[in-house]
């Protein structure tokens, strides 16, 4: 496992990170700054809203979970390794790196917010309500990823390359919104649609934005408890979809079957 993590944590993946976490602290500096400018946030909004940089830190999330389960490289890196580890080794040494990658993300989030509260927002003390409504906001944002990621990490390893891994990753975001979306117009008149995972898509928004608390009919113990189980139950298929159906194949071998069905494609044409 040792062995492992290290490949995971090596030297390009280490610089990349650390390029992710600069880029969290510059931006999460400056939504605090423009949003005092143009009065779209002040010291409670800061706290609500985990400093207007929820889709960032997701955003890189989900960039890290991709890449580390789907693509070419990600491919010969699991071949190279099934012949000295297990699967479940190899799948549980990238989950640990996932999770350390995230949870570093949220502490910088967590410790420049704080800051920039002391630093653009000293009018109103960090404490009593203030401190509470970053509490939530940051149980939110973990709640949210931990669905989202496992959710990810089941569907996305049709995915070839890395850029369509991080494409089709993003994508999701949008995707599984849009489906709850559609739930909802029927949730009204069939309460037990709450229930569809597709509904704790919103968990995050959920908590943070009151007018989405009642469109989707969840109270706040509902939301985090539906969206662990569901978040458990994607982890589970993800894990034995890894562990059991996928074949990281080689580039040659994608190569081939491509070329397969190209001929197979030409000789029904000609036929």
């Amino acid at each position: 496992m040792v062995d492992l993590l290290k490949q995971e944590m090596n030297k390009k993946n280490r610089l990349i990170f650390l390029a992710m976490a600069v880029f969290l602290v510059i931006v999460t500096i400056l939504m605090a700054v423009i949003g005092k400018d143009t009065r779209t946030l002040d010291g409670y909004k800061l706290m609500n809203t985990f400093g207007g940089i929820t889709p960032v830190i997701e955003l890189l999330a989900t960039i890290i979970t991709a890449t580390r389960f789907a693509g070419v490289d990600s491919n010969k890196q699991v071949r190279e390794n099934m012949e000295k580890h297990n699967k479940v080794a190899i799948f549980f040494s990238k989950i640990f790196t996932c999770m350390i990658g995230y949870f570093i993300l949220l502490a910088l989030s967590v410790i420049t917010i704080i800051f920039m509260k002391y630093l653009v927002f000293p009018e109103s003390t960090f404490a009593g309500k203030l401190a509470l409504e970053l509490q939530w906001s940051t149980l939110a944002n973990i709640a949210y990823v931990f669905i989202f990621e496992s959710f990810v990490i089941m569907t996305i390893g049709f995915c070839k390359t890395w850029y369509s891994a991080i494409a089709f990753g993003v994508a999701l975001n949008y995707i599984t919104e849009v489906i709850a979306g559609i739930f909802m117009i029927f949730i009204y008149n069939n309460r037990q649609l709450i229930w569809n995972p597709f509904n704790f898509f919103f968990v995050e928004k959920q908590i943070q934005d009151g007018m989405k608390h009642m469109m989707t009919r969840l109270t706040l113990n509902q939301i985090i408890a539906g969206s662990v189980v569901y978040a458990v139950v994607f982890f589970i298929i993800a894990f034995l979809i890894f562990v059991f159906v996928r074949k990281f194949p080689t580039d040659e071998e994608l190569v081939a079957k491509r070329q397969a069905k190209k001929n197979k494609k030409q000789k029904l044409q000609t036929a």
